[in-house]
């Protein structure tokens, strides 16, 4: 159930369709992306953090802002240099957008913010960001 709620939080919130891979769902509302693997070898864990489900919508992580950037037809934040850097530093920047929002800036993902009032508030961890 909570996976179709992120599948269909992927097409209202960011306009994303369809995906090329799996989600399974982690603990604390945390979501994971994999691909079947017809390897045998032991799995300790499998896929990489795609996001959370909070109550107010789907937040990405910055390998889930990669995996659906590219097909993301809304919620998508285009930034320049100077946003970027800021961003990156983990400070709030100016931007349009109601939620959940794509950051980018050029071809890069930079992550998920949310968006409110003219601001998206950064969500990036601090092990991430730069000095």
């Amino acid at each position: 159930m909570s996976v179709a709620r992120v599948l269909r939080l992927l097409k209202e919130q960011f306009g994303v369709e369809d995906i090329d891979f799996k989600l399974r769902e982690g603990g604390g509302g945390r979501f994971y992306a994999y691909r079947e693997c017809m390897l045998e070898v032991e799995e300790f864990a499998s896929g990489v953090y795609f996001g959370t489900l909070e109550r107010d919508g789907l937040r990405l992580s910055v390998e889930g802002c990669y995996l659906v950037g590219k097909s993301a037809r809304k919620g998508v934040v285009k930034v320049g240099r100077e946003q970027a850097e800021r961003w990156m530093r983990g400070e709030n920047i100016e931007g349009e957008g109601d939620g959940y929002v794509i950051l980018r800036w050029g071809s890069y993902f930079l992550g998920c913010g949310k968006a409110r009032e003219g601001k998206v508030l950064n969500y990036l961890p601090k092990e991430r960001r730069v000095p």
